[in-house]
């Protein structure tokens, strides 16, 4: 059903699909279907069942359909879905984000984490009434044309002027970028890069960021749309005891729907409109029913004990994985920071193997090498269970077919050869 499906959303959808990933291009496959969800499921149009680690890219942690989350935004539709205008329960979500994140003052909502970091780029180059933006190549920040710039065709010719791309963990290089350009507005970075496998910050290296960006007059900005909420209830920044001047959220917030935000230092963040020159505006910012499903979202992060809880989870499970990887002597190695966790294959021909594998057995991966996957509150003991098992299998026959491959060639190399020439008739 899925190739038919798919080959019919190719007839009015470009690729079959409205974002890249979900094309299964990366795994060689048509994609799955997916019909409904619920806590850790989710269920293909022709009924399969699926426990899933890809959970919206990283949106639900709370898992699919949480019940109290869709009993607030049932109360939400029921009022209206849409206004146009002000409403007291994007107060109450603003200062929620604010007294949970010390750094962000104010706070500006929209519907994509790319808003997010088009809106936060384009406010520090006002704010320091300089041009250039600093940016890793191992980093996303969404598909705006100051990000793609040199990557994607489209993306005008003339922003590679204005953004420098670098290598991520290398402060040396963002020294030697600030010791040659006096134009450089501001630094915008992953706390820890999600996009590209998962690349932890070495240490000093997001120190170094801050105080570099101090010291020359331009802004740090945190893309924290993966990595906001999911540690603790605030920013990784709280973990690592950073404090940028501008931070980006997404995913976990918006509760599972279109909603994200930027905020920051006051002083910054009222240059916006309508108190400032800098334009930032969108029809369906502050959502009413996105806020609900993301104020409801939060207050039950904010419980005691929840973030614990998940970290036990995600480490027990992470243990059995390496006892797991070790045991198949295969060159892969788990990649994990709390919740969130990520194969790192060799191959990526490798990867897809193994993902089919899986998702034979009923287990659903972020369906590419480069992205990460994620654990969520609706995990249970027995899905844990249960995908170590599918694992132990993938690994096994992954490792029987490299045996198969390495015997084939010792055939081949040990085969008595023939170098006599015979001519042709």
């Amino acid at each position: 059903m899925d190739a038919k499906l798919f080959k019919e959303a190719k007839r009015y959808i470009p690729g079959g699909v409205n974002s890249p990933v979900r094309s299964f291009k990366a795994v060689g496959s048509s994609p799955v279907f997916i019909k409904r969800a619920k806590g850790s499921k989710i269920y293909s149009e022709d009924n399969r069942r699926f426990i899933d680690y890809c959970m919206s890219w990283g949106a639900l942690l709370l898992g699919h359909s949480n019940p109290q989350v869709i009993r607030e935004v049932k109360k939400a539709v029921v009022r209206g879905t849409s206004y146009g205008a002000a409403t007291k329960i994007e107060i109450e979500f603003a200062k929620a984000i604010c007294r949970a994140v010390p750094s962000i003052e104010r706070l500006r909502l929209v519907s994509s984490g790319t808003e997010a970091a088009m809106s936060a780029v384009r406010l520090a180059r006002a704010y320091t009434k300089k041009n250039k933006i600093v940016k890793f190549k191992e980093c996303y920040h969404g598909h705006s044309d100051s990000f793609l710039a040199g990557r994607s065709a489209g993306a005008p010719k003339s922003l590679e002027e204005t953004v420098i791309s670098l290598d991520y963990n290398n402060l040396g290089q963002v020294q030697d970028a600030f010791s040659r350009d006096n134009d450089i507005a501001g630094v915008i970075v992953e706390p820890i890069a999600a996009n590209t496998g998962l690349i932890l910050p070495e240490k000093g290296f997001l120190e170094g960021l801050r105080g570099i960006t101090k010291q020359c007059g331009a802004l740090l900005i945190f893309d924290e749309v993966i990595t906001g909420f999911r540690f603790c209830f605030a920013g990784i920044q709280k973990v690592f005891k950073i404090s940028p001047d501008l931070t980006c959220l997404g995913k976990i917030v918006g509760g599972g729907f279109p909603l994200a935000a930027f905020g920051g230092k006051k002083e910054i963040m009222e240059m916006l409109a309508p108190l400032g020159s800098v334009y930032q505006a969108g029809t369906l910012s502050g959502n009413p029913v996105a806020v609900s499903a993301g104020l409801q979202t939060l207050k039950m992060l904010k419980r005691n004990g929840f973030y614990e809880g998940l970290v036990r989870k995600s480490e027990g499970f992470y243990r059995e994985m390496d006892n797991l990887i070790g045991k198949s002597r295969q060159p892969l190695r788990l990649n994990r920071y709390g919740s969130m966790f990520h194969f790192g294959f060799e191959d990526k021909k490798q990867f897809a193997i193994f993902f089919h594998l899986l998702l034979a057995k009923g287990v659903y991966l972020s369906p590419a090498g480069d992205e990460v996957c994620f654990l969520s509150a609706a995990h249970t003991n027995e899905d844990l269970k249960y995908t170590l098992k599918a694992i132990d299998y993938a690994l096994g026959v992954i490792a029987s077919e490299a045996k198969q491959s390495q015997k084939r060639d010792c055939f081949v190399a040990d085969a008595p050869r023939n170098d006599k020439v015979v001519s042709k008739r």
